[in-house]
Order: C-alpha cells, then sequence, then structure tokens
C-alpha cells in the first residue's frame, strides 16, 4: 500500500469518526493536544491539505505553520471543517498518487496521531490497521540511528515483529507496536517510557530524546485502547 493508500485510508475513518462529533463534544480540549480542541485537530488536517495544495510548505510541521491552519478555522463548524477536508482530501491523493513512496511519511503519521488523539478522549479506538505497522517499520530503525548519533550506548528494540538494532547492543528494549508509535510523537510521559521493558540500563530516561522526535508527554497519555 503506497502513501497515497494510506493517506485516503486515514482520512477516511478520521473523518467519519469527526461526523459522529456533535457540536459540545467538538468544544472539547483534547488532552493529548492540551492547547486543541477536537474541532481544532480537524481544521488542522484541512489546513494541512490546503497548504500541501497551495505550496504553503514554508515552516512545515511546526507549531506556527499549524497554529495558522487553526486559527483560520475558528468561527466555522465542525460539519464545515469536515466538507472542507472531503473536498481537498482527494485532490491531495491525486497529487501524492505519482509520487509513491517518496512522500514524507509525517503526513500520515501525523493524521493517524491526531486521530488517536481524539479517540482517546472520545473512548473509542479504531483507525486504519494497516497504518500501524507501516509506522512501526519506520519508527524503529529511526530510533536506533538517533541513539547512535547521540553517543548512547547502543539499542535493540522490538515491537512486535519489527526488530531493529545490533543483536549484541547492551540496552534492549520490548514494547507494544502502538507505544511504540506513540511514543515518537510525544505522546507518552518520561513516566510511562521508562515503564516499558527495558533490560541493560538503569536510566530509560536517558533514552527519551532519542526515541522522540518532540518532547515526551508533560502527563500521561491515556489511549482508548489502552
Amino acid at each position: 500500500m503506497g502513501t497515497s493508500d494510506l493517506y485516503r485510508a486515514n482520512r477516511l475513518s478520521f473523518a467519519a469518526l469527526g461526523r459522529t462529533v456533535d457540536a459540545t463534544t467538538a468544544a472539547r480540549t483534547v488532552p493529548a493536544t492540551p492547547e486543541w480542541t477536537v474541532q481544532d485537530n480537524f481544521a488542522h488536517m484541512a489546513g494541512v491539505a490546503a497548504d500541501l495544495l497551495a505550496g504553503r510548505l514554508e515552516g512545515v510541521a511546526t507549531d506556527p505553520w499549524t497554529e495558522v491552519q487553526v486559527a483560520a478555522r475558528r468561527g466555522r463548524t465542525l460539519t464545515e471543517v469536515l466538507d472542507e477536508w472531503d473536498e481537498l482530501g482527494p485532490q491531495v491523493e491525486a497529487a501524492l498518487a505519482p509520487l509513491g513512496d517518496h512522500v514524507d511519511p509525517r503526513l500520515v503519521i501525523d493524521m493517524w496521531t491526531h486521530e488517536q488523539d481524539v479517540r482517546g478522549l472520545l473512548g473509542e479506538p479504531g483507525g486504519d490497521p494497516a497504518t500501524l505497522p507501516w509506522i512501526v517499520d519506520r519508527v524503529l530503525p529511526g530510533w536506533v540511528a538517533r541513539v547512535e548519533a547521540a553517543g548512547l550506548p547502543p539499542l535493540r528494540v522490538r515491537a512486535g515483529s519489527t526488530v531493529a538494532g545490533p543483536a549484541d547492543a547492551p540496552v534492549q528494549l520490548e514494547l507494544d507496536p502502538y507505544d511504540a508509535a506513540r511514543t515518537v510523537v510525544g505522546r507518552r510521559s518520561v513516566a510511562q517510557l521508562g515503564a516499558f521493558d527495558w533490560r541493560g540500563t538503569d536510566d530509560p530516561a536517558a533514552y527519551a530524546g532519542a526515541l522522540v522526535v518532540f518532547t515526551p508527554a508533560a502527563m500521561d497519555v491515556v489511549d482508548a485502547r489502552d
């Protein structure tokens, strides 16, 4: 399955979830994104689609870039935001299709992440089942490389059927694939990270900077599937 297909699968899943949300719930703050409401998460998705199609990529994935997307859609209803995404999403998919797998994987990872954020608030597990192993296959080798670049003792990590790192690495980590995908985007706290199955280190927190692209969550994140 190519990146364009994964984008479509996650868009349809997340948008369908949005259609079940009433106005009161749309205004609730999402614990995993404490500065955003449920509706703001969908505004970000519609905004990403609009910016990709318009070529507005300066500062892509930064807080200022995403906040402009959200702010521009405040005052609209969630239905209006979802209608915009329904209109723009197929255009994004058509633009991505010729690129095959030469698409920044963050596009899919970000969408999957925000869907899980909203599902956590709603208490409704779900999402595209093909996306999680696809994310893990990309995350684990990146962890091994980042650990090496940080000068930490080498790491071997296993999440489900995916394994990365040298077999004789002095530090070993085994965790659930879902936790791996949530950790890399900062949806696990340092305490949650330390509770994973670590061997060969008494200081798992030292690895937080290598395992998390942004920063660990300030507080424990509870997801719908936890």
